[in-house]
């Protein structure tokens, strides 16, 4: 498979800023992920650990969408739930259903990911954090695959300090090609306000990587590169209903854009589309047709004419 979804599928319930809970959905860094991607190619393929329990969530919406399970490993009785509890700022608290011992072993190990890589595989998206031994052995395989990372951004370091983040930040960072970042996550890391937008993206212009997807909120994205940034607001596909996993869709689509040789304008304009799709109802896009794929193309595909004509 060319591309890979690696690390946590999470199913959740959502708590809105109102106090109403909502139900059971499917979800989780690499699971969004996976959909973005399959929004855009068939091939694609998950990469996790997870509880026995996710034949008859996850695995049917693969089935039904033509994913293979093959680098998927049942290590637990049941998928990890989360409890997302959002604040009137868009952002999220979230409490584990079954404990944060199970979410440990459930963690996706580099190795795992060096396995499920083929002779054609071009990239993976990663949620990752900042610990150094994970990071040295991502980087060996990686360089002995010739395949190449986004790193979506997540965790700090031991201390909690930005001071110390940003330092552990910048000694991997080369190691991923690209990487994804919120505002939130940014303002964090460069002590910089996060409506700056043109002082952070001046920071991010300074790291090692291909490609940065900039995203602020209900606002939209940049694809930043070391001499651009292309700014696109957000797209509704439908009207938005539930944020949760728009950023690791964006990610994982802008992924695939960047890697498939896209300019910018368009990798922006995919990532932004990619999470109108996401938003649209609760959980994961329920059913990905060909005409839907179609659609989303050239939704983006006019998006980024635009922006290049300044519009």
């Amino acid at each position: 498979m060319k591309y890979l979804a690696c690390g946590n599928i999470m199913s959740d319930i959502v708590i809105d800023a109102n106090g109403v809970p909502g139900p059971l959905h499917m979800g989780g860094p690499a699971f969004f992920a996976l959909t973005a991607l399959r929004l855009w190619t068939k091939d694609c393929k998950l990469v996790c650990k997870t509880g026995a329990d996710y034949d008859e969530t996850y695995g049917s919406w693969m089935d039904l969408h033509g994913l293979s399970r093959e680098s998927i490993r049942v290590e637990a009785d049941n998928c990890t739930v989360h409890v997302l509890k959002y604040r009137p700022d868009g952002l999220f608290d979230w409490e584990s259903m079954y404990g944060y011992e199970a979410l440990g072993y459930l963690i996706t190990p580099p190795q795992q990911i060096d396995e499920a890589c083929e002779d054609d595989t071009k990239g993976f998206y990663f949620a990752n954090g900042l610990d150094t031994v994970i990071w040295r052995k991502i980087d060996e395989f990686k360089t002995r695959r010739g395949v190449k990372m986004m790193w979506e951004f997540g965790g700090k370091a031991p201390d909690g300090t930005p001071e110390t983040s940003l330092k552990m930040m910048k000694n991997v960072i080369h190691i991923a090609d690209m990487w994804s970042i919120n505002s939130a996550e940014a303002e964090f890391l460069f002590g910089i306000p996060r409506d700056k937008d043109e002082d952070i993206i001046n920071e991010i212009m300074k790291l090692p990587v291909e490609m940065t997807l900039y995203r602020v909120g209900k606002r939209g994205a940049y694809a930043v590169t070391p001499s651009t940034a292309v700014f696109c607001e957000s797209i509704d596909i439908t009207e938005s209903v539930d944020p949760t996993g728009c950023g690791n869709s964006s990610t994982g689509a802008a992924m695939w854009a960047h890697l498939e040789g896209y300019d910018p304008e368009m990798v922006v304009s995919i990532a932004n589309v990619t999470a109108g799709y996401n938003a649209a109802q609760l959980g994961p896009i329920p059913h990905i047709t060909d005409e839907i794929m179609k659609d989303a193309f050239e939704i983006a595909s006019q998006k980024a004419l635009k922006l290049k004509e300044g519009k």
